[in-house]
């Protein structure tokens, strides 16, 4: 088992410590707080890693035209200005929406990262806060909507899509409902014993047959 875990670990790891980044509860804190539980005298340069998997991911996003440079230019076609003037003014615009939120070269990703923590609460709603926040980080909420969609599953194919564990035999078809249902619920129970109950107790609930 535990070299199963280490094969996803190693897989997914990275994404599951990007996606725990971009959760303002908890940013590079939780990663650093757990990493050094993990990995104790190689977590230095596993944090390393992660800082820079997220830095590569986030200037990948950048180089992506936003959608604040797309409607810009909408609005100036729709001006009906010349092709020539749009192209002078492509510059401006630019730099219009860079110094508006990268202020003295600090980018989405740094200032997300300096800034306190957001307080813990049962009600949090992270997709919410980065569609509230998107003004504050537009590239950033948008690599933020990307991972955080992504959907992360411990089962394999085959366990996902097979059902051939999933069938009851003939013997087990042919028992009531109520029955079936307080056998499997009888037998969860039983599991929930302590380890030193004695065999006698056990015997409150005959099970015929093991389910998995």
């Amino acid at each position: 088992m535990k070299a199963k875990f280490d094969k996803y670990w190693n897989k997914c790891g990275l994404a599951l410590a990007i996606a725990a980044i971009l959760d303002p509860r908890f940013k590079m804190k939780l990663v650093e707080y757990y990493y050094k539980q993990i990995y104790d005298a190689d977590a230095p340069e596993r944090i390393r890693e992660v800082s820079e998997g997220i830095r590569e991911i986030f200037n990948e996003y950048s180089i992506e035209p936003t959608s604040l440079d797309e409607s810009a230019h909408a609005r100036s076609g729709s001006l009906g200005t010349s092709n020539v003037t749009r192209d002078r003014l492509r510059g401006f615009d630019k730099f219009l929406h860079e110094t508006s939120h990268h202020q003295s070269g600090i980018s989405d990703l740094d200032k997300y990262l300096e800034e306190p923590v957001f307080p813990r609460n049962y009600d949090f709603n992270i997709l919410n806060w980065w569609k509230v926040h998107t003004p504050r980080y537009p590239i950033l909420s948008t690599m933020a909507r990307d991972i955080l969609g992504i959907t992360v599953s411990t089962l394999t194919s085959e366990l996902a899509f097979s059902t051939g564990g999933r069938l009851l035999d003939n013997h087990l078809r042919s028992v009531d409902p109520d029955i079936r249902q307080a056998l499997i619920c009888g037998q969860d129970w039983l599991r929930m014993e302590p380890e030193d109950t004695t065999s006698s107790s056990l015997s409150v609930v005959p099970l015929a047959i093991e389910l998995t």
